[in-house]
């Protein structure tokens, strides 16, 4: 014989415990007067007995318990040092930023008023041009550079002329 149709679902519940009292107290008046239902319910509470989980361990009870409190505490160690990390990144930063202003900035790391400053001179009036090519000609010896011919630089004057695009456009 069959369970009924419309109480399958409301067995199985109950077989696992999970049904409210009332409704329990329905099933159950229900269960004295079918046969069918009864059969279903002592099926599905045989299955369920063979898939229960053992009884907890005095141990794993212990453990059990224990779990939030050690959730909580590396929680905290976790916070503490990604709090940590970020301290010292922010140094890290901080110490480029001194850096950086100390390299590309020249002077700004002194401090006015303290220590003897250089007077500062004007450098003697000379013909630029002289100054430029005696310049270049310094930075080219220091490069190891040949140096250029001036014949070359007025050649590439208006080679773009010849050109029918602007040099932006693409091809």
């Amino acid at each position: 014989m069959a369970a009924c149709p419309d109480q399958e679902e409301r067995l199985d519940l109950h077989a696992a415990g999970a049904l409210e009292d009332d409704e329990a107290l329905g099933l159950i008046q229900h269960l004295e007067g079918c046969e069918g239902c009864r059969q279903a319910l002592a099926a599905s509470k045989e299955l369920l007995s063979l898939v229960a989980l053992p009884a907890l361990s005095p141990q794993e009870k212990t453990e059990l318990q224990e779990l939030p409190r050690r959730t909580l505490s590396e929680w905290r160690r976790g916070a503490r040092r990604q709090g940590q990390g970020l301290k010292t990144l922010g140094a890290l930063m901080a110490t480029a930023a001194a850096v950086t202003l100390v390299l590309l900035v020249p002077g700004a790391w002194r401090l006015q008023g303290l220590g003897p400053e250089a007077p500062v001179t004007a450098a003697p009036a000379t013909d630029v041009e002289e100054l430029d090519a005696e310049t270049m000609a310094a930075i080219e010896a220091w490069a190891g550079l040949e140096p250029l011919d001036a014949v070359l630089l007025e050649d590439s004057q208006g080679w773009d002329e010849e050109f029918d695009f602007d040099v932006g456009e693409t091809l």
